[in-house]
């Protein structure tokens, strides 16, 4: 049975991390990474495999849900287990196609920013959202890394069809 794997990165920072220095310092950083279990988490009995990375500031930032033991929901996106696609929502749209999750692998990155209530202050979170997402056969620690995704995912508007 193909299982289907996801990676999550997030950057995250606050206004006073916009500097050339701590841009230089995010765009650094990697957008995959190997897939070890643990910290990688499996669930949906081996159906899906989980692996987050990054920022999270105030914690449990990426959420995730499956939907009839058929879908796979994870922050603005949503991944059918039986039918192989993966989708994107925005606030103003329904669902759309981003890609059939064949032989390669999907990356998906979207910038955002959030407003934040922390300590008795008011500030605006401002976060890079990487998603890697494919199905395998069998488990490989490195499916991320040996070949470039199949398709790479960046428009958060979506042009209307």
């Amino acid at each position: 049975m193909p299982m289907l794997i996801v990676q999550t990165i997030v950057k995250q920072w606050d206004k006073s991390q916009q500097s050339k220095q701590y841009q230089q310092q995010r765009m650094s950083l990697p957008d995959r990474y190997l897939v070890h279990i643990p910290p990688a988490e499996r669930m949906l009995d081996n159906q899906v495999l989980l692996d987050q990375h990054g920022d999270d500031i105030e914690g449990k930032r990426i959420q995730y849900l499956v939907h009839e033991q058929v879908d796979f929901i994870i922050d603005r996106f949503r991944i059918s287990l039986p039918n192989k696609t993966l989708e994107y929502k925005t606030a103003q749209s329904d669902p759309r196609l981003i890609s059939q999750l064949g032989d390669g692998w999907v990356q998906c990155r979207y910038n955002w920013r959030r407003r934040v209530e922390q300590g008795g202050f008011i500030y605006w979170l401002y976060e890079d959202v990487t998603l890697n997402a494919c199905f395998v056969e069998q488990y490989d620690a490195q499916v991320f890394m040996t070949t470039k995704a199949e398709t790479v995912f960046t428009d958060l508007t979506l042009p209307e069809l």
